[in-house]
């Protein structure tokens, strides 16, 4: 499985996915001033099922279908480290749904399937 980690989430993230081909658009030609429409063109070029918390992402993949896969995060205030606990938590379920949909939200207490 590919994934690229958008800016708004620490590059750690990648760490809980590590049997899988994991970026961060801090590691980018323009880092984490990446466009989103670069991004979104990478993600459907790779194949890469984008994790941000930015919901113009949301809007782009209802009305075109970019990025290729979508986790939409909507945590609300958190910190980091309850960020970090949330993904080493939730990592496996998260790859395991991404295996057969294309669009995630996830949430403090729950984590939702919209396609």
């Amino acid at each position: 499985m590919k994934l690229i980690i958008d800016a708004h989430l620490p590059k750690s993230i990648c760490n809980y996915f590590i049997d899988c081909d994991c970026i961060h658009t801090k590691d980018l030609s323009q880092g984490n001033k990446t466009k989103d429409s670069f991004i979104n063109e990478i993600s459907i070029n790779e194949k890469r099922a984008l994790i941000t918390k930015d919901s113009d992402f949301y809007y782009s993949f209802i009305a075109s279908n970019k990025p290729y896969k979508l986790v939409l995060i909507k945590f609300g205030n958190m910190r980091i480290t309850e960020i970090k606990e949330y993904f080493e938590r939730n990592s496996k379920q998260i790859k395991t749904l991404l295996e057969k949909h294309s669009f995630i939200i996830l949430e403090k207490g729950k984590i939702r399937v919209l396609e």
